[in-house]
């Protein structure tokens, strides 16, 4: 729509409170295999419109409507004050938390934060504030050599306002009044894990998760930030294996709530990331100087800014294919020149916040001007228990 977007189409030939999940997506321990460039609105024609066999059927899930409608947040460190921006703006404009009208949220590292809270119901806005003030705190950089040791960044100061009374604190996943998937790695088994709402029979071993332990096992990025270590496990970021994590929802609506793709709606919200490529005169030898020059902590910082890049990518050209005209929207800006110099997802500085605020205005006024799209947001969710 706006911010350089294209559409791709296929070629031819309320509150309350529920239990909780773990695991992958798959209740075999699996996560399902599924199969990528540019960014835009779209969603899908049904292949089936059955529900999958002993699974629910879309009237115990869905709304009043018929439609099903998905969110889905991507990673992108201090980059997701853009997606913030964008989902208080959202909020303002529906007059009530926005979660009452999505009915499954999902996020990664920064965006899987954003889905906790929105599945708690803390204002957006607050979020907007939180990471307007206390980005260079939590972006801090720890002794130069500390980046050859250890990670450059601790995890300490996002813990603790993440921890607020009136934020997270102490609660589990249990406390959450909406459904919510947050994918990360458990590094210790070397597995993908999708931390689940208890939205299923076969989910029930992540209700005793606290939030705060899984907005840090999602936002692990290698290299920016430690490994996070709760319940005997290591875990890395998400966006390793789902930076753009729409896919993941869409496998989950359509196998673990009988949806079918003609009832689903998602909107998807990026980061003003931009494509990760490599100078043509650099190395290509392929050795650690290759990747990162002669800094050593650069390798693996690259290494996960492709990984991430690559996933979004591929995310995106198979909702446009999934999902029809109408069903997918695909909120977001590409990066020109002057404001890729200034953002990054470490960059928390007052240029990095103008740009990222500014964008984030435009796409909500881009986006709010479209009748589809306003349409769309008018969709009240049931509650996750009722039938």
């Amino acid at each position: 729509m706006r911010g350089g977007h294209h559409n791709i189409r296929p070629k031819r030939s309320r509150p309350h409170h529920w239990n909780s999940l773990k695991g992958l997506d798959s209740p075999n321990g699996r996560v399902q295999s599924y199969e990528g460039p540019q960014r835009r609105p779209q969603l899908v024609s049904a292949e089936s419109s059955e529900s999958p066999p002993g699974h629910p059927s879309p009237a115990s899930s869905g709304a009043v409507d018929g439609a099903f409608h998905i969110l889905a947040l991507s990673g992108g460190g201090y980059r997701g004050l853009y997606t913030a921006r964008i989902l208080a703006d959202l909020e303002n404009h529906v007059g009530e938390p926005l979660a009452r009208r999505f009915d499954l949220l999902t996020g990664t590292s920064i965006g899987g934060i954003l889905a906790l809270a929105l599945a708690l119901e803390i204002p957006t806005a607050k979020m907007v504030r939180l990471f307007e003030t206390h980005g260079e705190e939590i972006f801090r950089r720890r002794f130069a050599l500390f980046g050859v040791l250890r990670a450059t960044y601790t995890q300490d100061r996002l813990r603790e306002l993440l921890q607020a009374e009136d934020l997270f604190g102490q609660q589990r996943l249990t406390a959450v009044r909406h459904r919510v998937l947050v994918p990360s790695i458990n590094y210790s088994s070397g597995q993908p894990v999708v931390f689940k709402t208890a939205h299923h029979p076969d989910f029930c071993r992540d209700q005793q998760h606290r939030l705060v332990d899984i907005a840090l096992a999602t936002s692990a990025a290698p290299g920016y930030f430690p490994r996070h270590v709760f319940d005997h496990n290591q875990y890395v970021d998400g966006g390793l294996f789902a930076n753009a994590p729409g896919l993941l929802a869409l496998h989950e609506a359509q196998c673990f709530l009988g949806q079918s793709r003609e009832a689903l709606r998602l909107v998807a919200i990026g980061t003003m990331s931009s494509k990760f490529t490599v100078d043509p005169r650099a190395n290509r030898s392929g050795g650690t100087f290759d990747w990162g020059g002669w800094n050593p902590t650069v390798m693996p910082k690259r290494l996960f800014g492709l990984a991430i890049s690559a996933q979004e990518s591929l995310t995106h050209f198979q909702l446009t294919h999934r999902l029809k005209a109408g069903h997918y929207f695909h909120i977001d800006q590409d990066l020109t020149d002057e404001r890729a110099r200034a953002v990054a997802l470490d960059k928390a500085d007052a240029a990095a916040r103008e740009v990222l605020l500014g964008a984030a205005g435009e796409s909500s006024k881009a986006w709010l001007g479209n009748p589809e799209f306003r349409a769309l947001l008018q969709h009240r969710a049931l509650r996750p228990d009722a039938s």
